[in-house]
């Protein structure tokens, strides 16, 4: 993860750009003056530290992405198995849903085909430097101390695996929140039927979730379980 400390005027404009997105722009419609306004420093002074809109965006989705993910795994590191790291991870997810979604649409730009998409990718190698889930991801897995220990390859293999999963995990999060604030809307204006039938309705989804939440952190333990498995299989 990204360890170069930001001067404070990066620092608002990496914030600035994180507050657009989440207001609803679109990155590749935003304008330096937008950027800028929103962090409230000149446009001369911005191009101080940066090249051109595209190196503020870019730059922006890598150190919010990078500085959740080091907040994350701070966490991690206190637990003691993989089930419990995931389950903290996810934990995390669902009480700061806002949070979570915003940081999964920005990791999805970075892997996207696009200028920004190219521009972040262009910077990690010249950084020598990884996608932040990932790298913490290959983190965690590394932790568990395989023997024989895994070959970068399927470190990659398990970190992206249980990437997938947990990005899903995430999106089923977000349509969650979305349904439970619609239901929470009617609930305002509706008879006591409907609203008892609303709470029904709110607590099947919440009891879903819980069942998605176990599923996920089983299925990267058995995704590893599998692994070493086949390393134990291969010495033999």
């Amino acid at each position: 993860m990204n360890k170069e400390t930001p001067t404070v005027k990066e620092k608002a404009i990496y914030q600035a750009v994180v507050d657009l997105f989440m207001e609803g722009a679109d990155l590749s419609e935003l304008t330096v003056s937008e950027i800028t306004a929103k962090a409230g420093i000149g446009k001369g002074t911005a191009y101080g530290y940066f090249s051109d809109k595209e190196d503020m965006i870019a730059r922006s989705i890598c150190y919010n992405v990078d500085q959740y993910c080091h907040w994350i795994y701070q966490g991690i590191t206190e637990q003691k198995t993989l089930y419990e790291k995931i389950d903290f991870l996810l934990g995390k997810m669902e009480k700061e849903i806002s949070k979570a979604d915003c940081l999964m649409r920005l990791s999805n730009t970075m892997s996207m085909d696009s200028v920004i998409g190219k521009r972040i990718r262009q910077q990690e190698v010249e950084n020598n430097s990884k996608n932040p889930p990932l790298e913490l991801l290959e983190a965690v897995f590394e932790a568990e101390h395989f023997t024989p220990p895994l070959s970068e390859e399927m470190l990659q293999f398990l970190a992206r695996n249980a990437l997938s999963r947990i990005f899903c995990y995430g999106m089923m999060l977000s349509n969650n929140s979305v349904r439970a604030q619609r239901t929470a809307a009617v609930q305002k204006t509706a008879a006591v039927q409907r609203t008892a039938a609303g709470q029904k309705m709110a607590a099947a989804q919440e009891a879903e979730m819980q069942a998605m939440h176990r599923l996920v952190c089983m299925g990267i333990c058995s995704d590893a379980d599998a692994v070493r498995h086949w390393l134990s299989s291969e010495r033999g």
